[in-house]
């Protein structure tokens, strides 16, 4: 499906510039605000999530809980989505060896009727790639054609540590899900010192649909009890240097309500 052609931006450069971890801290809240780019998803379950207000904010469907603290429990029962102290698997190894796709149907939908409760969700995504076991998969794409949300579909699933077992059924299933494929981009992987010449370098891109994602955190204490956080930091220090606002502009933003409004 070629929506850039579907809204008059076909040869562009098209960004979807995307906040991860919504409502897992407060620091991951007061970025986005700070910031101030409209698209950004949450995590139901995650402590701070009835205090993220915005204009284009999905639903991070979460399964696991990968931190020492905080950790995140399920909204349902589902015993195969819990460890001993009733917590989220503290690793996706874990979730898929035992997760059971009915159990995950059922978190799934109680997350989305959650975020629906909080604010209007235009779109899907999954914390640390959850749904990347074929059966979770078609799962997700399902409840986003039952909910009219934009589900994200990356266009090559090359470096995303997805199982070889796993390849050849999502791809099957990415090529016939009626939704639109981005051209995914993560920094997360990089040394923060290393975060700032990653935006920089966007200015090199193509024309394509982009989708972007970061993990932006304020310079707070308690932003600073995740063992991640400089990468968080170093993110929200990146997006708000006036050069990379300056190459970012070179971009046509684009957000997920508006490509579900072009579907």
């Amino acid at each position: 499906m070629d929506v850039l052609e579907r809204l008059g931006l076909g040869g562009r450069r098209v960004l979807i510039l995307h906040h991860d971890d919504l409502g897992l801290t407060h620091a991951q809240n007061g970025a986005y605000q700070a910031l101030g780019f409209p698209t950004g998803s949450v995590m139901v379950p995650g402590g701070w999530a009835s205090g993220v207000r915005g204009e284009d904010l999905g639903v991070h469907l979460t399964l696991t809980s990968e931190w020492p603290a905080p950790r995140t429990r399920p909204l349902t029962e589902g015993e195969s989505l819990r460890d001993e102290a009733g917590y989220f698997p503290a690793s996706l190894e874990v979730l898929w060896q035992n997760a059971r796709p009915e159990e995950v149907e059922r978190e799934f939908k109680a997350q989305i009727e959650a975020a629906l409760r909080l604010f209007a969700p235009t779109h899907l995504d999954t914390h640390q790639g959850a749904l990347l076991r074929p059966d979770l998969a078609e799962v997700y794409l399902r409840l986003a054609q039952e909910y009219h949300l934009v589900p994200l579909i990356p266009e090559s699933l090359e470096g995303l540590g997805v199982p070889p077992a796993f390849l050849p059924e999502l791809e099957r299933l990415m090529a016939q899900a009626p939704f639109p494929r981005v051209r995914f981009l993560d920094p997360y992987g990089l040394p923060p010192e290393e975060r700032l010449s990653f935006y920089l370098d966007l200015s090199r891109l193509p024309p394509g649909l982009y989708y972007l994602v970061h993990h932006s955190a304020l310079p707070t204490p308690e932003g600073r009890a995740l063992p991640d956080w400089k990468t968080r930091e170093a993110d929200y220090f990146a997006l708000s240097h006036p050069e990379v606002r300056r190459v970012l502009a070179e971009f046509h933003p684009l957000t997920w309500r508006a490509v579900r409004e072009a579907l």
